[in-house]
């Protein structure tokens, strides 16, 4: 009978790793473009837009345009930024002669990372949590990709806009614009990857490891045994929800979609001291990008979206390689 029991406890064991691992080789997919789910914008005013999930109405965000003076057609710029709003850089920008269009959508992944939701999953919802987080990733790039369509002039027909339209990333924005910039390289005209990051492995080891410090007041370099041992601890259980995470997203590293990019220049913006995104991460996506290609480096840390001055500079880069690259231009028409 014992023998029995423990059949079938192994067997079970031996499916239940099974599935994980099935699943797990799925979940790490590069994305495909048949995945991406529908949005559709709607212009509220001259300035605000309202991006919206055709099969999932609940899910929204919206998005701040500036530019198209009356008469004219221009080429356009889409921002997506960080978990933050992006509408700091946008309004940091109003000061520059640009009259070329700039939409910046706020992140559809806001609320997702808020931990209240993570607290309330259930068993179901942890076994699935692989497939919903690329579930995420899929609507973000369902809101991007509808922007992208509804200021491309090719694809709208709207006298509005060119067919020249650039994505630029910013930070945690960055993967998405990168993926899509991939999946759409016949509608994009240029690429801005402002503050990126990949290795999400080392990116989660090292926030792991320097918030953990912070929350329970360890020093950096640890003295004595006990110090050394809870150090270690420390080290040890965030490089293991740092693997956890990391493997969950290998799809989302930039590196997977940038040698697919094709004929379109890409601009990496870069800070000396980011500590999220250090050299040996910055060269794995150096090394992906295909030509034409160029890179910019700045004094200090990763962005702070709270600092007008730090976004006011990246604006001028942007608007100053956007020009130089044709990208940022406007011609009449009849308005009429």
């Amino acid at each position: 009978m014992l023998r029995w029991i423990g059949k079938i406890l192994l067997l079970g064991l031996i499916s239940f790793l099974g599935l994980s691992y099935w699943k797990l080789k799925q979940i790490r997919q590069p994305i495909r473009p048949e995945e991406i789910p529908r949005w559709q914008v709607r212009e509220l005013d001259t300035e605000q837009w309202e991006i919206q999930s055709i099969s999932d109405p609940e899910r929204k965000t919206i998005a701040w345009f500036r530019g198209n003076p009356r008469g004219l057609r221009c080429d356009t710029s889409i921002l997506l930024t960080g978990v933050q709003q992006g509408k700091n850089l946008l309004d940091r920008s109003d000061v520059l002669n640009d009259p070329a269009n700039t939409v910046a959508m706020e992140h559809p992944i806001r609320e997702y990372v808020n931990k209240q939701v993570w607290l309330s999953y259930g068993v179901a919802e942890w076994w699935s949590v692989g497939e919903l987080i690329r579930l995420e990733m899929l609507h973000t790039l369902g809101a991007l990709q509808a922007l992208l369509r509804h200021t491309n002039g090719s694809l709208d027909g709207d006298a509005r806009f060119t067919e020249q339209v650039v994505l630029a990333g910013g930070s945690f924005g960055a993967p998405f614009t990168a993926a899509l910039a991939s999946l759409e390289n016949e509608n994009v005209s240029g690429l801005l990857l402002i503050y990126a990051f990949t290795d999400f492995e080392g990116l989660f080891n090292r926030e792991f490891v320097r918030q953990g410090r912070i929350h329970y007041k360890m020093p950096s370099e640890p003295e004595g045994l006990v110090a050394w041992s809870k150090d270690l601890g420390l080290r040890a259980l965030a490089g293991s929800l740092a693997w956890f995470l990391s493997t969950f997203l290998e799809y989302g590293e930039m590196e997977v979609y940038l040698p697919n990019i094709r004929n379109t220049p890409i601009h990496f913006i870069n800070g000396r001291d980011d500590r999220l995104a250090p050299q040996a991460s910055y060269d794995l996506l150096w090394n992906a990008a295909p030509e034409p290609k160029s890179d910019l480096w700045l004094p200090g840390d990763h962005i702070n979206p709270g600092d007008p001055v730090a976004l006011l500079q990246v604006s001028e880069y942007m608007y100053e390689w956007g020009k130089a690259q044709g990208l940022r231009d406007c011609e009449e028409f009849d308005s009429q």
